[in-house]
């Protein structure tokens, strides 16, 4: 349940939180807002549409990842990713640390422990241009509908990377222009599987921060 109270910025206040902070990672949002008390509810703000973003992106990843492989898998077998597709040494090299994390925990070695092991990263360099003759065209571009244009969805994938990683990482993304950025997780969706985009899109929380004032943010 969301709290209705107003939390109280007083001076000593806002010394405290900004000094819990740090002054390198508070100083963005000061310069931006101004005041310590507007800064920190930006902060609260940032905080807020970050985890917004956490479900719309886990679903991107997911689907996409997950249409990779039943299409590589039908054009290499299962184990594509283990010298059958023609990966090149960089992206075989991504799979050996997946696989060495698996063996390191001692779980069986299955397709789908593999698939779940590699980052977001692994599945957008598979759209970049290095693979355009080798998994685009022949492989995964009949994936999406409408089909895009490789390097467009590259670059699309790779902003919703950089945002991803971002928020991994507690930075600031207020910055970017969100709203693009809900739009590219959804358009993407549409092209893979349109009752995720519209199952995402029902329940996200992003557009209604979007619309909310860093003052007026109560939880996150």
């Amino acid at each position: 349940m969301a709290n209705t109270r107003r939390f109280g910025y007083g001076s000593e206040v806002c010394a405290a939180l900004s000094d819990g902070l740090s002054i390198d990672r508070f100083q963005t949002y000061l310069t931006k807002a101004g005041t310590e008390a507007a800064a920190l509810q930006l902060y609260a703000w940032n905080t807020a549409i970050a985890a917004a973003f956490h479900g719309p992106l886990q679903a991107c990843e997911v689907i996409l990842r997950n249409a990779v492989h039943e299409t590589l898998s039908d054009a290499y077998g299962a184990t594509w990713f283990d010298q059958a597709a023609p990966l090149q040494n960089a992206e075989r090299s991504l799979v050996h640390t997946a696989e060495g994390g698996i063996l390191v925990r001692r779980n069986p070695m299955t397709p789908g422990r593999v698939i779940a092991e590699l980052s977001f990263g692994f599945w957008v360099r598979l759209f970049s241009n290095r693979y355009d003759r080798s998994l685009w065209r022949t492989d995964l571009a009949k994936r999406f509908a409408p089909r895009p244009q490789r390097k467009d969805l590259h670059d699309q994938l790779d902003r919703l990377r950089t945002l991803r990683n971002r928020i991994a990482h507690h930075e600031p993304i207020f910055q970017r222009n969100l709203n693009d950025d809900f739009n590219r997780v959804v358009d993407i969706l549409m092209r893979l599987s349109p009752d995720t985009a519209n199952w995402v899109h029902h329940h996200s929380r992003v557009y209604g921060l979007l619309k909310t004032l860093p003052s007026d943010v109560e939880s996150f």
